[in-house]
């Protein structure tokens, strides 16, 4: 999936999670962007799924406009298909993928240093009015977690200048390969009645494929 995923495919975790759990509802994540991804999602045994990439790239998303149209037109100069992504966790400590840029591939290359990861973070702290004392003492006493969680924070600034200011290239974008089934820019509306009649007739066409033909 975008941003932080797992290490288990959406086309063997959604069987496995609806195997093992029947009575619980399943909203699978990764890789769906269409009517025909909803469709597959179903026939795994899911009962919804989520569209992040898909519906971060729609007119009301407030999503920076630049960035829907590197990700919705591959044609374009830094346009962007399934292929373009980077897939790591030296970016914010937690494993992520992020569409590819010079600045993304410049980030995931090694971890920060620790210095500058706790100075960016106290930083982002200041941004969103997080007092100082009520991060300096998970440092000292739940360091590990408090360390990857200063990681995110000191990557704040980098995705602000993607998702916030448009700038693919000093900023990093959360994007799923989803994204190369993106191809448009379209209302909210539109696009979920559009991926419901794909679903539908990408459901009717199975159905016709497993059928007793005479």
């Amino acid at each position: 999936a975008a941003a932080h995923g797992g290490d288990v495919t959406s086309l063997v975790l959604i069987p496995c999670i609806s195997k093992r759990f029947p009575d619980v509802p399943i909203v699978a994540a990764g890789g769906f962007a269409d009517g025909r991804t909803l469709s597959a999602a179903i026939a795994l045994g899911a009962d919804a799924v989520a569209m992040g990439s898909r519906f971060a790239t729609t007119k009301e998303s407030s999503l920076a406009h630049q960035m829907k149209e590197i990700i919705a037109n591959p044609e374009l100069s830094g346009g962007s298909t399934e292929a373009d992504t980077i897939y790591g966790k030296n970016f914010d400590g937690i494993p992520a993928r992020v569409l590819k840029s010079a600045e993304s591939s410049r980030l995931n290359k090694k971890p920060a240093s620790l210095p500058l990861v706790i100075y960016r973070a106290f930083n982002a702290a200041q941004k969103m009015n997080i007092p100082l004392y009520k991060v300096i003492p998970g440092l000292i006493t739940q360091f590990d977690k408090m360390y990857m969680v200063a990681q995110f924070g000191a990557a704040t600034e980098s995705l602000m200048k993607a998702t916030v200011d448009g700038n693919y290239d000093e900023g990093v974008q959360f994007i799923g390969q989803s994204q190369g089934l993106i191809e448009d820019i379209p209302a909210v509306d539109e696009l979920v009645q559009r991926i419901i009649l794909e679903a539908i007739e990408t459901s009717s066409q199975t159905f016709e494929t497993f059928s007793d033909k005479e």
